[in-house]
């Protein structure tokens, strides 16, 4: 039969079981087969007869009478100064919801390839490849902004750390429409820097290549979050659009 632990005395030895045919038994420290003590919750399997248990085995072991002591009031945290902070930033205003979106972005493809895909944090790895074309490019007098693109590639961590401004700020109960602004600023350009370089890129080969590198590498997903995001926050920075959960 299954039951579980109602409660056990290590000073008396005895315990309890609530079986699973909703009756009590009673059990002694010798009926325990368990490499543990008895603990309070433990879900076990034994033989019960006459208001006794005998031969008692855990069921799931520790794990499960680890879970059966946790008594976790979570009225107590929903009901928190902090939990209603973090729910108060997220509904209060698009700020906070839209900075998660643009951290989430940076992670995500922005230029994929059947080879390769990088995210805007892995944009730098292209950087070899980028100096190398820009050279050829010099050479043959094609597509000279390569070169201006990989200076501005550190530009791609603004949109996070701007994201991350954002979010501080609204923590910490500041004014947001200027780190709304900026956010919005930072993850359009963040988000245009991939589509520039991929056009950069296509523009310095010669064009057999250019129709092949055109068709093979486009832009990720994480490009049109960072574009889209970018927007909203500009247009919830000047207050054009609310976020739906606000209250009054």
């Amino acid at each position: 039969m299954k039951g579980k632990i109602l409660g056990f005395s290590e000073a008396d030895g005895t315990g309890a079981i609530s079986g699973e045919d909703s009756s009590r038994y009673r059990f002694a420290r010798a009926d325990w087969r368990g490499e543990r003590p008895p603990a309070t919750g433990t879900v076990v399997d034994f033989e019960g007869a006459d208001g006794q248990a005998k031969e008692i085995y855990p069921v799931g072991g520790a794990v499960l009478a680890a879970l059966g002591n946790i008594n976790v009031d979570l009225g107590d945290i929903s009901g928190s100064p902090q939990a209603d902070k973090v729910k108060s930033m997220f509904t209060g205003s698009l700020a906070t919801p839209l900075a998660v979106v643009v951290l989430i972005a940076c992670f995500l493809p922005a230029i994929t390839s059947p080879f390769d895909s990088l995210s805007l944090f892995g944009l730098g790895d292209s950087r070899t490849g980028m100096g190398a074309l820009s050279r050829a490019a010099a050479m043959s007098g094609r597509g000279g902004g390569l070169g201006t693109l990989e200076t501005l590639l550190v530009l791609r961590f603004g949109a996070p750390l701007a994201a991350l401004w954002l979010i501080w700020a609204a923590w910490s109960g500041k004014a947001l429409r200027t780190a709304t602004l900026v956010a919005g600023v930072a993850a359009i350009v963040a988000g245009l820097l991939p589509i520039l370089m991929r056009s950069a890129a296509i523009d310095a080969v010669p064009d057999f290549m250019a129709r092949q590198m055109s068709a093979s590498v486009g832009i990720g997903m994480g490009v049109w979050l960072l574009l889209l995001a970018g927007a909203a926050l500009l247009a919830a920075g000047f207050g054009i659009i609310r976020n739906p959960l606000a209250k009054g």
